[in-house]
């Protein structure tokens, strides 16, 4: 990791942004891009999730741009350490693709910005500069409609969530998962007879009629994820 922890007494409102990706030439060629724009300052480079969540831990850092794909720890797994340390901190990531639950998953942790590495490097430091301004940038048409995407499953999957007991979620993750009734009770410590009334009432609340369709919406919503 290399850092700058240099700050000129008058630039104290220039956003101070770290850098991760595996790859030391896409390092570089970040940091030159990033730093060349006069009102921001570049203080970490990283080459691993551990040293960008060491620095952030000890230094004050406004943004942070990362490797969706990065060994040892993934890009998605240092948004979650990241937001759970530091909720404020302002994410971008930069990947050369990206799956529909990978974003989703982003975007619930709170990155505010996802660009593709086929882009034009402007359209880094536009998204840049909408996060920072309170904004949330996705410049790839195709990443947009996916998050479209992703917000209706997510409405979705409250209203399921609202209509369900606790219990009938447990009975319905399980039963989704290929558990039978016999199965399901023996590990709830209830009795067949119980699982299936709340198996019945699960299908009345869900208007289906069998596991099939069960185990097609708790995959479609992931109703087994927290």
């Amino acid at each position: 990791m290399d850092a700058d922890n240099h700050q000129d007494p008058g630039s104290s409102m220039s956003p101070r942004i770290v850098i991760v990706d595996d790859h030391l030439i896409v390092l570089d060629a970040l940091c030159l891009l990033i730093a060349a724009e006069s009102d921001w300052q570049v203080v970490a480079k990283c080459r691993t999730a551990a040293e960008a969540i060491e620095f952030v831990s000890t230094e004050p850092v406004d943004v942070v741009v990362l490797d969706l794909r990065m060994p040892e720890m993934s890009g998605l797994d240092l948004v979650r350490r990241l937001h759970g340390d530091r909720p404020e901190l302002i994410c971008v990531i930069l990947t050369a693709d990206i799956s529909d639950e990978e974003l989703a998953e982003a975007m619930r942790n709170g990155v505010r910005g996802v660009v593709l590495k086929e882009q034009a490097p402007s359209a880094l430091i536009e998204c840049i500069r909408s996060v920072m301004a309170g904004g949330t940038s996705v410049v790839d048409q195709s990443l947009s409609a996916a998050i479209e995407r992703i917000g209706k499953r997510d409405v979705e999957r409250r209203s399921v969530m609202q209509k369900l007991t606790p219990r009938e979620l447990e009975i319905s993750r399980l039963a989704a998962e290929g558990l039978r009734s016999r199965e399901i009770a023996a590990r709830l410590g209830i009795t067949p007879g119980t699982v299936k009334l709340h198996l019945h009432s699960v299908y009345s609340k869900l208007d289906i009629t069998t596991r099939v369709e069960l185990a097609n919406i708790s995959q479609r919503l992931q109703l087994g994820s927290n």
